[in-house]
């Protein structure tokens, strides 16, 4: 056997020796640790031991005002630890608030990128093309360019353009007030206004 070739197996017996005392070292440490429970909303709502016969009406209300402090307190967690309080409050209850966060779980990133228009107008905007993108499995841009200009031409008169695409930049000229570029997760919207008056020729 040449030197090259012993050097090579030697080496290559070497590595092999290192995975191996790797894999069996790492092995224990890669154990992940046992989850923790998360935290249940806190209520703070005593429930009374007796109620008395004239206050039988208040307390079967009461559960409904905790059941709405624990909602709205998930709500606002958005994906926390409390969901975990929803199920034993009730079975149908658990599963429709799960089926509801998953729903909401996607979060979706609006960022206006350049704007001349009112705040209004702008939420508007923003609210129909997350909607649309909401609605639709995969983007078609075509539609949801006609479906806002459609909108903002019946709202606030004819005159609107769109554009929609995954990026793109573009000079435009625009009435003043009409002009909005935002973007919705990863689809870029423009949305412009031209206003255009006739020019006036002398004769």
């Amino acid at each position: 056997m040449d030197p090259a070739s012993e050097e090579l197996e030697q080496r290559s017996r070497y590595l092999s020796s290192l995975i191996r005392r790797t894999k069996l070292h790492a092995a224990p440490a890669l154990a992940p640790p046992p989850p923790t429970p998360p935290p249940e909303p806190e209520t703070k709502l005593q429930l009374e031991m007796e109620p008395q016969p004239e206050r039988v009406e208040e307390a079967a209300k009461k559960p409904a005002a905790v059941a709405a402090v624990v909602e709205k307190r998930e709500v606002k967690g958005g994906g926390g630890g409390g969901g975990q309080a929803g199920k034993g409050k009730g079975k149908g209850k658990g599963k429709e608030k799960e089926m509801e966060k998953g729903k909401e779980e996607r979060k979706v990133s609006v960022r206006v990128r350049a704007a001349d228009m009112p705040l209004a107008m702008q939420r508007r905007a923003v609210r129909l093309a997350f909607d649309a993108v909401a609605a639709m499995p995969r983007l078609d841009s075509k539609r949801l360019a006609l479906a806002l200009k459609k909108e903002f031409d019946a709202t606030y008169g004819p005159a609107w353009h769109c554009i929609v695409g995954t990026g793109f930049g573009s000079y435009v000229t625009h009435s003043v007030g009409g002009f909005l570029y935002f973007s919705v997760d990863k689809v870029y919207v423009l949305l412009f206004r031209t206003a255009v008056e006739p020019l006036g020729h002398p004769q």
